[in-house]
């Protein structure tokens, strides 16, 4: 038997237990809790702090009949991050569908809008321990990261036993898996389908030819039609330090996936970074460049994506871009700050050619959810994940960001029309491309930005870029993860 001291300690600390248990209650519920417990004090006797809260968790402890009100104070409460004002708005609309579904209550934390401040947050309150139960991953090749370092929660039963599984189209399936284990760690919602956004009404209008070019070679002399008949900058691949992220993600991962003969990753999971496709890629870029195609300066801004994407596409000063579904609401959009009218009839795309002849489009998960590994309730957090990629959520989401659902029976639902020109882009999904990724993918989107950055400023030629690459990954991974590394 305990003696009346260490009942008393543990019944101290069981107090602070309850506090920390119940962190996201009011006062009211934690002191219902407080004065229960202790008005056991004498049939507990015999208890451990361990068998106490079971005891308390479990309903061994009860007090009075709750009412309904306080009933509905006792629901578990989980915390959802989110950020930016079109995910808060979709979020804040689905929210109470949500809480009705789970029988939760939702604490949405609202982090800071821009991704890479969203997402450094985000990583340093996992580090920290203090990461919210379910988040978002901006970008898929971040994944592997994340899961590596033991943030996020394994979801592959509940992924394959989950009804929208079978809905998703083979590559998403393997988006939300880790390429070092081949488990499931995320739950996809909406996706970005990416390719070129030219406009069609200022080709027409010079007589240029707007038929869908099947190769670079094809494209680059569309480029030269467009700065002969135009005087206009032709196209825009994003590239430069400043841009970050995008000069891979909008820019050189676009050239990477219309090879045939080339894969980033070796069979063994290393980076292949001494190759000629990579050449090639950059020669591209240095093309652009020096042949005036594409303007520079603007890449070397702070902010290198304004100019060009918020005002020479809008305004006509440029004529080809890439991008996802979102540049048609966000970028150019009628809430845009600077829209392009009639953009149905003003903007069209082209698939991204390729190397074989035959274009493609990319796809891409974004802000796919997570459950945090260290989350004190896992199991309901797993189920949230799961919500947040049914239809109605991603319908949510996806008309007021412009991406498409993840899932393809999202045609079924009665709100699909109401994502306008972009149900022809999900109708893709299933032909789509992407670029694998693993471990260390930070590393090869930084060596691109810098790479990209050399060939902005003429200070190196494609081959000293593929080198500027080469050299940055392996110096960041090491030279066992990188082939071709001296």
């Amino acid at each position: 038997m305990l003696n009346i001291f260490t009942r008393y300690a543990i019944y101290a600390q069981v107090l602070l237990d309850i506090d920390m248990l119940f962190i996201d209650e009011g006062h009211a519920v934690k002191m219902k809790f407080r004065t229960c417990l202790l008005s056991k004090l004498v049939c507990t006797a015999n208890f451990s702090k361990l068998g106490m809260l079971f005891l308390l968790i479990l309903g061994g402890v009860s007090c009075s009949q709750p009412s309904k009100d306080s009933d509905l104070e006792t629901k578990m409460t989980l915390v959802i991050a989110e950020h930016r004002a079109a995910r808060l708005a979709a979020l804040y609309e689905i929210a109470p569908e949500l809480e009705s579904r789970l029988n939760v209550k939702l604490k949405v934390v609202e982090y800071p809008a821009p991704a890479k401040d969203y997402f450094t947050k985000l990583v340093t309150e996992l580090r920290s321990g203090n990461a919210p139960d379910v988040f978002s991953v901006p970008r898929d090749l971040q994944l592997d990261d994340l899961a590596a370092a033991g943030y996020l929660a394994d979801l592959t039963s509940e992924m394959q036993d989950w009804e929208g599984y079978s809905q998703l189209p083979e590559l998403i399936k393997t988006l939300t898996q880790g390429s070092f284990d081949k488990k499931n760690y995320v739950v996809p919602s909406i996706v970005a389908v990416e390719q070129l956004y030219y406009r069609h009404d200022l080709l027409t209008k010079y007589g240029i030819d707007t038929s869908q070019p099947k190769t670079l070679q094809e494209l680059t002399q569309r480029a030269e039609q467009i700065k002969e008949k135009t005087a206009k900058y032709a196209m825009l691949f994003p590239a430069g330090l400043t841009w970050g992220m995008g000069s891979y993600t909008e820019g050189f991962r676009y050239l990477l996936a219309g090879r045939d003969d080339y894969s980033l990753l070796t069979s063994d999971g290393r980076y292949d970074l001494s190759h000629p496709a990579l050449v090639d890629s950059f020669q591209f870029y240095a093309d652009l460049v020096s042949n005036q195609f594409m303007p520079v300066n603007p890449l070397l801004n702070p902010e290198p994506w304004v100019i060009p994407k918020y005002e020479m596409f809008p305004n006509g000063d440029l004529m080809i871009t890439t991008c996802g579904t979102w540049c048609v609401v966000f970028d150019w959009g009628e809430n845009s700050r600077n829209p392009i009218a009639n953009i149905d009839k003003a903007v069209a795309t082209w698939k991204i050619p390729a190397q074989n002849g035959k274009p493609f489009v990319l796809a891409s998960l974004v802000y796919s959810w997570a459950v945090n590994d260290k989350s004190r309730q896992k199991l309901i957090a797993k189920k949230l994940a799961l919500a947040m990629g049914e239809v109605d959520v991603a319908i949510a989401y996806a008309k007021r960001l412009g991406n498409v659902p993840a899932r393809m029976d999202a045609k079924y639902h009665p709100g699909y029309p109401s994502l306008g020109n972009a149900t022809e882009a999900h109708q893709l999904l299933p032909e789509a491309r992407a670029v694998t990724t693993t471990v260390g993918a930070s590393a090869v989107i930084s060596g691109v930005a810098r790479a990209t950055e050399g060939l902005l400023t003429q200070r190196v030629d494609a081959k000293g870029a593929e080198d500027i690459l080469r050299n940055y990954v392996t110096s960041v991974l090491g030279e066992e993860r990188v082939k071709g590394s001296h």
